[in-house]
């Protein structure tokens, strides 16, 4: 019987890589699983009945998310233009309005995704409606776009950006902007195409990918042992 002889290069190389591999495995698992929560939250809240901005206020932060709300007021003429939003093969911006309601707060409003073919932001943006009713959800003000770059936003509105969070947006519109961004009902007033989802990547996706992470360490396991084994 041939004896288990793998040599101290290729132990090294599956000590170093075997972790490595699981590591990611179990990283994108977890991923799958926090990403499953969200869109279980998503689908459950956001069926439960509207409620008003006096609901909001009583109300648990976790339990707001993805809670449907109805908010009375006019929006402002601070707009973020968010960049590289594309659509149906087609670039566009997706576009972020602030609203202040008859209680004094305010809110970031993901109005939507509009095309740059034609993009007028006098015509198109600009509402100047007062004492309008909306509707739409609830959503963290997480981070929105994605920028690989430090980014400096300039003072002029509307600023065009390739992401927006939270920090930015305080600096930019004070410290009361409201925590959560409300994503626009489409029959709302000033709705454009709604494009936003819970979540990016669908959780069956990171399963998947945990999948092939998984199947790379038992590919490396199985070599090792035939490399080991082999007469030559």
């Amino acid at each position: 019987m041939s004896k288990f002889r793998p040599g101290k290069p290729m132990t090294i190389f599956v000590m170093f890589f075997f972790p490595i591999l699981i590591f990611l495995g179990s990283w994108q698992v977890s991923r799958g699983i926090d990403k499953t929560d969200i869109v279980e939250k998503h689908y459950m809240n956001k069926s439960l009945p509207v409620i008003n901005e006096k609901e909001m206020s009583v109300m648990n932060e976790d339990n707001l998310k993805y809670r449907t709300v109805n908010l009375y007021g006019e929006f402002g003429q601070e707009s973020y233009l968010l960049d590289n939003r594309l659509y149906r093969q087609e670039a566009g911006y997706e576009v972020f309005t602030t609203f202040e309601t008859s209680e004094n707060s305010v809110f970031l409003i993901n109005r939507g995704w509009i095309s740059k073919e034609g993009f007028n932001y006098d015509e198109d943006i600009l509402l100047k409606e007062k004492g309008i009713s909306i509707q739409g959800l609830l959503s963290p003000f997480t981070r929105f776009g994605l920028n690989l770059v430090d980014e400096s936003y300039v003072d002029t509105w509307p600023k065009l950006v390739q992401q927006i969070d939270y920090e930015a947006a305080k600096k930019d519109l004070g410290s009361n902007i409201n925590n959560s961004v409300i994503q626009l009902s489409a029959g709302s007033s000033g709705a454009l195409e709604p494009i936003w989802k819970p979540v990016d990547l669908k959780p069956s996706r990171h399963y998947g990918y945990a999948l092939q992470w998984f199947g790379l360490a038992i590919v490396l396991i199985c070599s090792f042992f035939y490399y080991g084994f082999k007469k030559d």
